[in-house]
């Protein structure tokens, strides 16, 4: 008979055993799967075949060799920083906003999170179509009422699309901190800003020395999970300007889907997916010791 740790221990692992498996046939050999098609150059009807092809470089060597990937780097670098900052900072303050309110506090909380709420392929083709510059809303609403003498280029203008693709994933990211940071300022203890305003604390100090450092370990895994999403984002892109105008909204993650289903290069895609997965894992080893040394 085993004895109880034993036991406790085998029980632990038949347990464990169901993650295991799924986690080994849905993540692990897809990865797997994904690292060996890097290394060789095939046709997408080939990938359900046996690999028979030597292995090469070749696939790594012309995605990080493409005179594009500077600014793919740059562009998806842009994108993944600036909306998650903006993100967080609007996500931040609406939390303390609604901190602030008494009744109304649960209509308005469902109201400010609804874009959260919306898929983002939907999302992304109703800004789309407010955006456009034909027959879109807002440059209606810019032409009426004569801030602009012509329509915007919101979607067809490098820079202009840029910024609009951005500001769409800010609007659709920012309830997410909303939520996150709303949940950790209710932890807060009431006593502490009562006995910091006695001590003669304004607005800013509290946030500073007691609101801050007690929500900081739920702002860092925050801020990680967003940013991981505004990495590896695709379908706002696509659906909005599919990488145009001339690529200049094209980041590292449309670029895998652009490699592998629109030039029909698998291989050049799989080195891609390979080079994207190694930067998030760079991006969690980066967070993983503030978020493991706020947790102690």
């Amino acid at each position: 008979m085993l004895d109880l740790e034993r036991q406790a221990l085998v029980f632990n692992l038949c347990l464990l055993l169901p993650a295991v498996l799924v986690t080994t046939a849905f993540v692990a050999w897809p990865i797997v799967k994904l690292f060996q098609i890097s290394l060789h150059e095939l046709r997408l009807s080939e990938l359900m075949r046996p690999i028979v092809k030597p292995m090469t470089l070749a696939n790594y060597e012309r995605a990080l060799l493409h005179p594009d990937m500077p600014r793919v780097a740059l562009t998806t670098a842009v994108f993944t920083v600036a909306s998650t900052a903006v993100a967080f900072l609007l996500g931040m303050a609406t939390a303390l906003a609604l901190g602030s309110l008494g009744r109304g506090r649960a209509a308005m909380q469902t109201a400010l999170i609804s874009p959260w709420a919306v898929a983002p392929v939907i999302a992304s083709v109703v800004w789309m179509l407010l955006l456009d510059e034909r027959f879109g809303l807002i440059n209606a609403a810019v032409l009426g009422t004569g801030l602009a003498s012509s329509p915007v280029p919101f979607l067809s203008a490098p820079d202009w699309a840029l910024l609009s693709v951005t500001l769409v994933a800010i609007w659709k990211e920012y309830p997410f901190f909303t939520v996150m940071m709303a949940a950790a300022l209710q932890s807060v203890p009431r006593e502490l800003y009562e006995a910091a305003r006695l001590d003669g604390a304004g607005p800013v100090a509290l946030f500073r020395y007691v609101t801050w450092p007690l929500v900081r370990p739920v702002a860092v895994v925050a801020i990680f999970l967003a940013t991981m999403s505004a990495f590896r984002n695709v379908e706002t892109i696509m659906v909005m300007t599919g990488g145009g105008p001339a690529r200049s909204t094209e980041t590292l993650a449309l670029r895998v889907y652009t490699e592998t289903f629109r030039f029909l290069s698998p291989g050049t895609g799989a080195a891609l997916g390979v080079v994207t997965l190694l930067v998030g894992l760079l991006l969690a080893a980066v967070f993983w010791p503030a978020m493991m040394r706020k947790a102690r």
